[in-house]
């Protein structure tokens, strides 16, 4: 559970003598923006925004990163990437750097790639997966693009180890209208879910201009400290996550501990308690800030009413194997600033992200269902134990193979109380422990059926009226009270019925655009449904595996032999 500290500053801070990198500087510019190569403003070639950024908007750097699907027109007969690079190195100066690169755009996100050798569009690869097959055969740099359902969330930032080598970049911000105001809060909140997904991304903020206002439609940038102006530096600080996404167009902020510095991952042997983060900032207008807010797995720090010229050291707990801390400033007048983070992790490569999400029930075998992913190019052996109030209840060792993930699928069995303590370990490392709620377990009245793989997973009754779901024989419908019974029942809860004969009472149930025969059938797949023998039925001359009448599931055979059947079985009967 998240938990925020509320921290009132009126505490000395130390003022100025400050350790920026000494080594590096800071450049302000736009990594994200258009021109009539593509969507952008007619008549203006890319020469033309590099020219402007350079000579009017007076920023560092500007990146003309055109949508790909256009290129497939030429521009006077010639490649209009190549063109584009060209007119990047013709107007790269000593005080201000050119960016080549294109957005690759679908459904599921758009992408900007920086200076590659090659271009791809939504035309050549088309899925998610096939764009990082490319990236990683590119090894180009790349940043995922305004990240909000409007424009997708790349599949809810589903997490490919060896694509996270390139893209290094995301926008916690997006936009060139005037107000200024384009660090939103979904864009921020998907930068968190990308971290907690396991992306190593540093945050940046585009103005994707499709005017000719490159670079000053307003006030925000991206912000990078690098060692020089040469594009392969700029470049190297973009891969590095030097960067920080800014509504102020000329704040300077930096983190750092002891171990790493803002952008950095430190691979411990034994992770540490705590760690001691340093925070800069410096603003040459003097702006305050409202509020720092320290951002970490499990925790958010606030701190409030700092100057406009400060360093600051907080203890932060590292609470989890893999952790990070990044900082967000708002000044006074409301513009924000959101830093790359810092990350700590173990110098195994074997991961788990996402937090696994299974319901457990109360004295049963329980499924629990969990991805491990390995983040080194080489296979490693993953230990995984989980312990049930401190007793081992699952035990595994396989092989992962390198940047790849693996779907753990454990059965767990549980005890007849209201919670457990679970513990998750792999390799020694405990990468989940919490309290879990178990539930009830789902009651159902069986009759004449053998159920097969749902014995162990829910609770068998002997009452009808105390179930959830009935599952029964045709033939033991004939019993008149029980059909009643069964018919009360049917009004607002499902009932399965297995037919091992025709008979006059299942029949009233069938609806009559169904043919019902005196044939049977052996070892069939029918409508995704495995059987061994059943009751051969049509509808329109085709066989049926199951027949829907409102609350009734009519199985022509029994389903509940066969594994395979399962997950559509639970659909059918609405079975959690």
């Amino acid at each position: 559970m998240k938990k925020t500290f509320f921290v009132w500053i009126f505490i000395l801070i130390s003022i100025i003598t400050f350790t920026f990198p000494n080594n590096l500087i800071v450049l302000f510019g736009n990594p994200h923006s258009h021109t009539s190569f593509s969507d952008g403003e007619p008549g203006n070639v890319p020469s033309d925004a590099y020219e402007y950024a350079r000579d009017i908007a007076n920023i560092d750097f500007l990146a003309v990163t055109d949508h790909a699907y256009y290129f497939e027109a030429k521009y006077k007969g010639r490649d209009k990437f190549e063109v584009m690079k060209e007119m990047a190195n013709k107007e790269t100066t000593n005080k201000f750097t050119a960016l080549a690169g294109f957005e690759w755009t679908s459904g599921s996100g758009h992408i900007n790639v920086f200076e590659s050798k090659n271009w791809t569009s939504r035309n050549i690869n088309t899925t998610t997966e096939d764009f990082y097959k490319w990236l990683i055969n590119e090894k180009a740099l790349a940043q995922f693009n305004h990240p909000i359902s409007m424009f997708g969330t790349f599949k809810n930032f589903e997490y490919y180890p060896e694509a996270d080598l390139y893209i290094n970049m995301i926008e916690v911000g997006n936009g060139s209208w005037t107000k200024n105001d384009t660090i939103n809060d979904e864009m921020f909140s998907n930068y968190i879910a990308a971290l907690k997904m396991g992306w190593h991304v540093g945050a940046t903020v585009g103005q994707d201009n499709h005017s000719a206002n490159w670079g000053d439609a307003n006030d925000s940038r991206t912000a990078i400290w690098t060692k020089s102006r040469n594009k392969k530096d700029i470049l190297n600080a973009f891969f590095k996550r030097k960067s920080y996404g800014t509504e102020d167009k000329n704040v300077q902020i930096w983190l750092e501990t002891s171990k790493a510095k803002m952008g950095d991952v430190f691979y411990y042997t034994k992770k540490p308690q705590e760690v001691s983060l340093n925070i800069y900032y410096t603003d040459p207008d003097k702006e305050n800030v409202k509020t720092l807010e320290i951002y970490t797995p499990n925790h958010t720090y606030i701190y409030n009413n700092l100057p406009s010229n400060f360093k600051k050291e907080i203890k932060i707990n590292v609470d989890s194997p893999y952790f990070y801390a990044f900082a967000k400033f708002i000044q006074d007048d409301g513009d924000k600033i959101v830093s790359s983070a810092i990350w700590y992790e173990p110098q195994d490569s074997i991961r788990i992200f996402s937090t696994p999400k299974n319901i457990l029930y109360k004295n049963a075998k329980n499924p629990f269902k969990f991805y491990v992913y390995n983040i080194s190019k080489e296979s490693k052996e993953a230990h995984i134990k989980i312990f049930i109030n401190d007793k081992l209840n699952f035990e595994n060792t396989l092989v992962i193979n390198g940047y790849s993930k693996t779907l753990i699928n454990s059965i767990l069995n549980t005890p007849n109380t209201n919670n457990v303590n679970l513990m998750l370990y792999i390799n020694n490392i405990l990468w989940y422990e919490n309290v879990i709620e178990l539930k009830n377990r789902i009651k159902i009245y069986s009759s004449g059926v053998e159920i097969g793989f749902l014995k162990d997973k829910y609770y068998l009754t002997s009452s009808i009226e105390n179930s959830e779901v009935v599952i029964i024989s045709s033939s033991l419908l004939k019993d008149e009270t029980l059909f009643n019974k069964i018919q009360d029942f049917a009004r607002s809860k499902k009932v399965g019925i297995v037919l091992d004969e025709i008979n006059n009472t299942v029949l009233k149930l069938i609806p009559s655009k169904f043919e019902v025969t005196d044939k049977s059938f052996k070892n069939q797949k029918i409508n995704n449904l495995y059987f061994n023998d059943g009751k051969i039925i049509l509808y329109k001359g085709k066989e049926r595996g199951f027949i829907l009448n409102k609350n009734y599931v009519i199985f022509t055979g029994n389903p509940f032999e066969n594994t395979k059947n399962e997950l559509f079985i639970k659909k059918l009967l609405k079975l959690k």
